[in-house]
């Protein structure tokens, strides 16, 4: 059967029941990550995530063997494609191509939510090989 995560949501707030917010780390102060769709709701072919950037946060500037599709929910920001810079805002829809250098930022004065939707980890590697992750200097 499939799983349910109901959003519960205040004033504001972003969340959702039984989806733990996690911080992305501390290189990336402000930067949180909540995976919906994943191994632990018995999918073993497709992840999706909800990154939320806080005020002028910015995500890693990477470059990674896979895709992933994203679509903006809350805020606005900007994404860095290659070496071009694009602004961004809800209800937006993004495609990072493999190997594609990227980041998301949000804007000084907002909130930047978004869906980030790849394949399961392992799934990864069946289609696109070993993986591979580079995080560059901004």
């Amino acid at each position: 059967m499939g799983t349910i995560h109901r959003f519960s949501g205040v004033e504001g707030g972003w969340d959702w029941e039984d989806v733990p917010m996690r911080d992305y780390g501390p290189a990336r102060p402000g930067v949180t990550v909540r995976r919906f769709i994943s191994r632990r709701d018995k999918s073993d072919k497709l992840e999706v995530r909800y990154f939320e950037l806080q005020p002028g946060a910015r995500s890693n500037f990477e470059q990674h063997n896979y895709e992933h599709a994203v679509l903006v929910l809350r805020g606005r920001g900007f994404v860095r494609l290659g070496a071009e810079v694009f602004s961004i805002q809800f209800g937006d829809a993004i495609y990072v191509e493999p190997d594609e250098v990227h980041s998301f930022q949000a804007a000084e004065d907002d909130t930047l939510g978004f869906m980030c939707a790849v394949l399961d980890k392992d799934l990864r590697v069946t289609v696109y090989g070993e993986q591979t992750l580079t995080i560059f200097d901004s």
